[in-house]
């Protein structure tokens, strides 16, 4: 598992994140966090999971990239929005997942 130098945090989280992010490194269940990561997929961008999907062995051999961690679904896509957002302030375009790899 990888994660993003500059992670996005949701506000619920904010403080936490050390904590969850350890836990998931643990394989320890979080029962109120959700994480976004970069989508191995062609052609799409990111992706969410409740961190109970981490826990399955397959997710862990694709050593994914973790760029966001919030406590619910909703706050999730908030920050999905967030990253665009700022994504599309800094390039003019939404290519979230280009826009990423280019600074890890």
């Amino acid at each position: 598992m990888n994660i993003y130098k500059n992670l996005y945090v949701g506000d619920s989280l904010k403080g936490k994140e050390k904590t969850v992010l350890r836990n998931i490194k643990r394989k320890r269940p979080q029962l109120q966090a959700y994480v976004i990561v970069l989508s191995r997929k062609e052609g799409e961008q990111l992706e969410i999971y409740h961190t109970a999907m981490l826990l399955q062995p397959l997710y862990f051999r694709e050593d994914p990239w973790i760029i966001g961690i919030a406590a619910n679904e909703p706050e999730a896509y908030a920050l999905v929005e967030e990253i665009a957002g700022e994504v599309y302030e800094a390039t003019k375009t939404l290519e979230i997942k280009k826009y990423i790899q280019e600074r890890i």
